[in-house]
């Protein structure tokens, strides 16, 4: 029976040294979980185009109102989405961030 060879890295790098740092810092990861689920990605696309209260995103996505209203703060928390209240309705919008997210989405789309 032949032995199992362990093949070594080639890399100068010693094990645990810590010379490699993560290129993403937490606060882009969580930027990128934000927007890495479809329907939430739909979200942003729709307020893109014009500012939108729950009851005109349910329509466009079909989606229920607690889903909706659970990805709008998620994106007012990361800074993607700002709220303008309009009587008994709540319109969200676009931040400068999360316009910027947005063009770069459609960048990376091609």
């Amino acid at each position: 029976m032949d032995s199992y060879v362990l093949k070594r890295c080639h890399c100068r790098a010693e094990r645990g040294s810590g010379s490699v740092r993560a290129a993403v810092s937490p606060a882009s990861a969580k930027l990128l979980k934000a927007v890495s689920v479809p329907n939430k990605l739909n979200l942003l696309l729709l307020l893109e185009k014009a500012p939108h209260c729950v009851c005109d995103l349910m329509a466009h996505t079909r989606a229920s109102q607690t889903l909706i209203s659970h990805h709008l703060s998620e994106f007012a928390a990361e800074g993607l989405v700002q709220s303008e209240r309009s009587g008994a309705f709540v319109d969200y919008s676009l931040t400068k961030k999360g316009r910027k997210l947005v063009r770069a989405v459609r960048t990376l789309a091609g």
